[in-house]
């Protein structure tokens, strides 16, 4: 297998995922990125009638205002999965461009794919991606182009937090002034955003908010899979039997990631990406008798390849021709999103936080009660979050709520004990999805 067998397998595996599937905060975020174009960065929430008054930290903004640029002046949703499946291939080719062991390649880019997409993290795995290769770099010089990619990185993702401690773990390694000046001016380039330093309110709103591992799926602890995990012992063990002291070789940056990976699971493809990088390493550092793996199983070795890359291409076929028959919006009120275009509420809508995005998007006219950017917001003692969850579960909280908020339509599944109440209430059925799987219900 060749490099380019290699790159347009993980290229067409990237794109697969981010063409056949939509993530449910791709609605908000592509329309955030259009507010931004015509109106400049919002101050305040836009998108609910709960947080009006919430001031946004939106610390994605400059990835929205790209991403609405591609989408609406070169092709739409398609240019858009090219675009982030190339950006997701680039970030391993720049971790992993020197090693010839392109089958571990192919399998730490497949763990990868489940979580990459047309989503805000691909901004986290190429950024990562350009700084290990600066430091990987002979010419320490490429160094000083790190505060320039922090400026960058703090205005598409919060995630430049990973970056500066990266910058901070080479800063404790090497001490020297060179490495403390690309540190101090990294951490101040940091807040060149629209919000100032302000910017770190929302980053550290997010890391210490506990509840998110056990309400949002991809914050939720422990959830790492059997593929990552045998990438945590290919990791593990080329550590082990390198030379050193066992403790010494293991105070690694990757280490602290995979502390925060098994914190919260959406930090396992940073994890993949950083332990590629030092498997690589290691894998080259490595002396094996090459003659000797020649004279005893070079055969076998070529049969084993083979065999693994047709089985490979055969499970991408499968899964291609499996979801190419799918509608990418069919998990979504798509339905029920024509109907409110067609006979807007004549109150405000409540909907499960997992809608909120698509329905932001779809029905740009209707505010809602809460969305995928609001799981740590709090303002005073409400947490809307919190209050949310009350809706849900609480008939009392959920009727207070309605009359406060003038709440007219529910779009929310009928197996909730919500949509029970409102049935029992008097609440009518004026549209569902195929299957009645999402229900809109009128008042």
């Amino acid at each position: 297998m060749n490099n380019w067998i290699l790159y347009g397998l993980l290229f067409a595996l990237f794109f697969a995922k981010a063409f056949f599937t939509l993530d449910p905060d791709f609605g908000w975020h592509l329309s955030s990125g259009e507010y931004i174009l015509q109106h400049g960065i919002p101050s305040h929430d836009i998108y609910s009638y709960t947080a009006s008054n919430f001031s946004w930290i939106h610390h994605e903004w400059l990835a929205d205002t790209i991403g609405a640029m591609v989408y609406h002046l070169v092709g739409g949703f398609t240019v858009l999965a090219v675009l982030y499946a190339l950006l997701w291939t680039v970030a391993i080719w720049l971790v992993a461009r020197t090693t010839k062991a392109r089958l571990l390649v192919l399998f730490v880019g497949v763990t990868m794919v489940p979580f990459s997409g047309v989503r805000a993290i691909t901004w986290t795995i190429v950024f990562s991606a350009v700084m290990i290769a600066i430091y990987r770099a002979k010419d320490t010089r490429l160094r000083a182009v790190l505060p320039f990619l922090i400026l960058l990185w703090a205005n598409m993702h919060g995630s430049f937090v990973v970056g500066l401690a990266y910058i901070g773990w080479q800063l404790a390694r090497d001490r020297t002034t060179a490495s403390l000046g690309v540190f101090v001016m990294s951490v101040l380039a940091s807040c060149v955003t629209p919000y100032g330093p302000g910017m770190y309110v929302e980053i550290v709103r997010t890391m210490f908010d506990t509840t998110l591992r056990s309400r949002i799926q991809e914050w939720r602890s422990f959830g790492v899979k059997v593929d990552i995990g045998i990438v945590v012992g290919m990791w593990a063990g080329l550590l082990i039997i390198a030379k050193g002291a066992w403790w010494r070789k293991f105070l690694r940056f990757e280490s602290l990631l995979a502390i925060m990976m098994l914190s919260s699971v959406r930090h396992a493809p940073v994890f993949a990406l950083f332990a590629l990088a030092t498997i690589v390493e290691q894998l080259q550092a490595l002396v094996i008798p090459m003659q000797t793996l020649r004279d005893r199983g070079a055969k076998k070795m070529v049969v084993a390849l083979v065999m693994l890359s047709v089985v490979a291409c055969v499970l991408f076929s499968y899964f291609a021709l499996r979801y190419a028959s799918i509608d990418r919006e069919q998990p979504y009120p798509q339905t029920i999103a024509g109907y409110l275009r067609q006979h807007p509420c004549e109150g405000n809508v409540f909907a499960e936080y997992n809608y909120g995005g698509y329905l932001i998007w779809k029905v740009p006219s209707q505010k809602l009660y809460i969305d995928g950017r609001m799981p740590s917001w709090r303002l005073g003692d409400k947490s809307y979050m919190d209050d949310y969850i009350r809706v849900l579960n609480d008939t009392d909280f959920q009727r207070q709520e309605f009359q406060r908020y003038d709440i007219r339509c529910a779009v929310v599944r009928p197996s909730l004990q919500i949509a029970k109440q409102l049935q029992e209430s008097g609440w009518r059925i004026v549209s569902r999805e195929e299957g009645s799987s999402i229900v809109l219900y009128v008042r």
